[in-house]
């Protein structure tokens, strides 16, 4: 029976439901988000608890074995948030985990290859953003910017600004997600947006935003998602 690990969307929970596949040693298995899971009775669809502890061990490992730049690469692709991304790297990990000698170029796989792609669409929308976000300064002295990507761009945006705009207290709102980045002089956090404050920034912004690739997120990776993994995944992990 197939089994569908259900994880609460962060990447900390994306890498804590790999771990599980590897410690289980899962073979036919998907990843999903909540709002992508619907019950079915031929398959057994299974709640992944979160666990910083587990996620860590799992970078790690996936640092020392594919290289940093890779590993950025990958979570890159994460942050695309294209449905069916999970299952590509998932894929992707069991494939590096498989491979002796494995080469961060070689993009040979068609996972590797499609990890490839979706990161390099997420970089061009992190430089677009980059040169081109606007920010407006509120009667508070707080420079404001509203974001509208397709992709969660927010946790690829904060080192940058941050040395940009390092003697300004700035916020960066993400307008379809909810969440905004906080600088405060000091470092730089994620705070969650209410409605109203919403309402708010957008209108101190005046409702500019940096936008591409909208609607890249409500396309499915489903041709590159085919086939059982047949790979003993248990011992793969260390």
């Amino acid at each position: 029976m197939k089994t569908i690990l259900i994880y609460d969307g962060s990447f900390t929970g994306f890498l804590s439901a790999v771990y599980k596949v590897f410690e289980e040693n899962l073979q036919d298995v998907s990843i999903v988000k909540p709002k992508h899971y619907h019950p079915d009775i031929f398959v057994n669809g299974v709640e992944v608890d979160s666990s910083e502890k587990l996620a860590k061990r799992v970078w790690t490992s996936l640092e020392l074995k594919i290289g940093k730049y890779a590993s950025n690469e990958l979570y890159k692709a994460f942050l695309s948030e294209i449905k069916g991304t999970e299952d590509v790297l998932l894929r992707y990990i069991i494939y590096v985990y498989a491979s002796e000698s494995y080469v961060p170029s070689d993009v040979s796989n068609i996972n590797a290859l499609r990890v490839s792609q979706v990161a390099r669409m997420v970089t061009r929308e992190l430089h677009h953003i980059q040169n081109y976000l606007s920010f407006t300064e509120n009667q508070d002295g707080l420079d404001i910017a509203a974001l509208n990507s397709g992709f969660d761009m927010l946790p690829l945006l904060g080192n940058y600004f941050k040395k940009r705009k390092g003697n300004k207290k700035w916020l960066i709102h993400d307008k379809r997600r909810g969440y905004a980045l906080f600088y405060n002089l000091k470092e730089v956090k994620q705070i969650k947006v209410s409605p109203e404050r919403q309402a708010q920034i957008l209108q101190e912004s005046n409702n500019r935003s940096s936008l591409m690739y909208v609607n890249l997120q409500n396309k499915p990776l489903s041709n590159y998602n085919r086939g059982k993994n047949t790979t003993d995944n248990k011992q793969l992990l260390t």
